[in-house]
């Protein structure tokens, strides 16, 4: 009954994943056409926008910060797999469970901690870009923890799922 409960709540926290990483995607148009858009304007008419420029770099860095959580969710993110795939599911399971608590939620924590003051700080004075002067600078602050809130939150997922397959008859942890 209660692993029952933690499994439906990582569901419920890979839908959230599922759904911002979806989400996310969309941004992929925003960053080729604020970025890509840069070259005729430069080429063609002599000059581009500045503020194009800023916020594709924006929607460029959100479509990296978002995609960690989702990464993480479908197992696609970057570790050893020469051994790790060669492991049982139950020594899987381990691996994920100790990644997870000694590496990547202290990490997390971390970030947020130590950048929430500076995130705050920003957002309360409307921070610029620092070269063009455009808005929108605090933004790039936010968004870091945003992500490493979404990244702890699919991480405590990952270590649910990753404490169910140690603790039932060893099956795949590997996302559904």
């Amino acid at each position: 009954m209660f692993l029952a409960q933690i499994e439906h709540i990582a569901d419920r926290i890979d839908a959230l994943t599922d759904w911002v990483g979806r989400a996310t995607a969309w941004l992929v148009l925003v960053v080729v056409v604020f970025l890509f858009a840069q070259w005729p304007l430069r080429e063609v008419f002599g000059g581009g926008h500045i503020l194009a420029n800023d916020f594709g770099q924006i929607a460029h860095a959100a479509v990296f910060m978002f995609g960690l959580s989702y990464a993480l969710r479908w197992d696609r993110h970057v570790r050893m797999d020469v051994f790790y795939r060669r492991m049982s599911p139950r020594r899987q399971a381990a691996v994920n469970l100790f990644g997870t608590v000694l590496f990547l939620l202290p990490w997390c924590t971390m970030m947020v901690w130590f950048g929430w003051s500076n995130a705050v700080r920003s957002s309360a004075v409307l921070e610029t870009f620092p070269d063009t002067w455009s808005p929108g600078y605090f933004m790039f602050k936010v968004l870091v923890i945003v992500c490493m809130a979404l990244l702890a939150l699919q991480a405590l997922a990952l270590l649910a799922r990753s404490a169910i397959g140690l603790c039932r008859n060893p099956g795949p942890v590997r996302p559904q």
